[in-house]
């Protein structure tokens, strides 16, 4: 039998590659150690890192805010014990927490989500905690109570609005908290992982997050470095990204700051 020339079979694989393609297709980032595409795999993780960060950061100014009102607004022994237990949930060590939440529960998107909010809220709590020091004893809020005005009204309607506008400053920047968290966990291979599919309000998200496509880089950081280098480069432009986004809430909703760190 005759061996067919060299040119033939490269002839024919090249056809099969380029199979459904007029072209040779070319990767703006390259390709995984499967085959897929890494510019599209980062705006996957982009969103599904964006979307957990988001709802992490709406549980913690949640709790933060309730917790911190009651503990500024009455002051006294309420606060006393309110600062106490804050103090001990914030000097849990983080890797001890992670730990027990992972023992307990198993790695996947609940046990992150608990992780990223024991300690989360500590502190959106202690920002509210200091507005209603500084607003509580204002004449207005003074007359408003000499008049009759029950707790509630007072804490919504005469404190609440008045430092709101530092409490939404510090809660912009627990989005990226949250989202470097949440890489780091996904990194040390606790996270969502892969196949951790999830479902917001009926959208279908996949487990691929930032933190997973470095966890994923890591395995081959001497033979493919770009898997590791493109997902920290998309992180760093998110942390400054949304650092800048809350410098400048900052200044418009509090002109008096603008410019200090």
């Amino acid at each position: 039998l005759k061996s067919k020339p060299s040119s033939e079979i490269i002839g024919k694989a090249s056809s099969m590659q380029l199979e459904g393609y007029d072209e040779m297709p070319f990767f703006l980032f390259g390709t995984d150690s499967y085959g897929r595409d890494l510019f599209t795999l980062l705006w996957i993780a982009t969103r599904t890192s964006l979307i957990l960060g988001v709802i992490v950061a709406a549980i913690n100014i949640s709790i933060g805010v309730v917790y911190g009102s009651i503990s500024g607004y009455y002051g006294g022994k309420t606060d006393l014990i309110m600062q106490r237990i804050s103090e001990i949930i914030g000097r849990i060590p983080w890797l001890v927490t992670l730990s027990i939440m992972v023992s307990l529960f198993g790695p996947g998107i609940q046990t992150l989500i608990l992780i990223l909010i024991v300690s989360g809220w500590i502190g959106i709590a202690a920002v509210t905690r200091t507005q209603f020091y500084r607003y509580k004893g204002r004449e207005y809020v003074l007359a408003s109570r000499t008049l009759g005005a029950k707790d509630g009204r007072l804490i919504f309607r005469h404190i609440l609005p008045n430092g709101i506008g530092t409490i939404i400053t510090s809660s912009v920047l627990t989005i990226p908290y949250v989202i470097f968290n949440e890489s780091t966990i996904s990194f040390l291979g606790f996270g969502i992982g892969h196949g951790q599919a999830f479902n917001v309000f009926g959208i279908k998200f996949s487990g691929v997050s930032v933190g997973v496509l470095l966890a994923d880089g890591r395995q081959e950081l001497m033979q493919r470095p770009y898997l590791t280098l493109f997902p920290a480069i998309l992180i760093s432009v998110l942390m400054i990204t949304f650092n800048m986004f809350g410098n400048a809430l900052r200044d418009a909703l509090n002109p008096a700051l603008r410019g200090s760190e």
